[in-house]
């Protein structure tokens, strides 16, 4: 899979990540100006476990492969909109299968996943991902 691939893939899944939390915020900003953006992805940190945000990177990438810009776009931005729509109850079961599907990969698939993933935040100087068994 080519790095152009999968950083399109980690960004939708960011995506999924701010909406679901904007969507679970209080109204009002904090002070100082801790918005969306500051922390790469703390968002989604919150509430994914790394297992849970890897799986969504595959599938992100995994859906817009051979996609074009316009085309990954307007899919992040579709997944965005599914994801704020969800109930807490559809979140809890897409949960559930990120967490199953997950367990299902052979240790060397999971490797394989945690390898891409780390390059990819690597490129882009984000921390690694915490957690999960080696």
């Amino acid at each position: 899979m080519s790095l152009s691939k999968l950083t399109l893939a980690a960004v939708a899944a960011s995506l999924l990540a701010t909406a679901a939390y904007a969507d679970s915020t209080p109204a009002a900003a904090p002070p100082g100006g801790g918005g969306m953006m500051g922390g790469h992805g703390g968002m989604m940190r919150g509430m994914f476990t790394p297992e849970e945000r890897m799986m969504l990177f595959v599938d992100a990438a995994k859906a817009t492969a051979g996609m074009t810009d316009d085309q990954k776009h307007a899919y992040r931005q579709q997944q965005r909109e599914h994801f704020m729509g969800m109930s807490d109850a559809d979140r809890t079961a897409m949960k559930a299968d990120l967490d199953k599907r997950w367990a299902a990969l052979t240790p060397q698939q999971q490797a394989d996943i945690k390898t891409k993933v780390q390059a990819f935040m690597a490129s882009r100087g984000m921390p690694a991902p915490q957690g999960g068994s080696q």
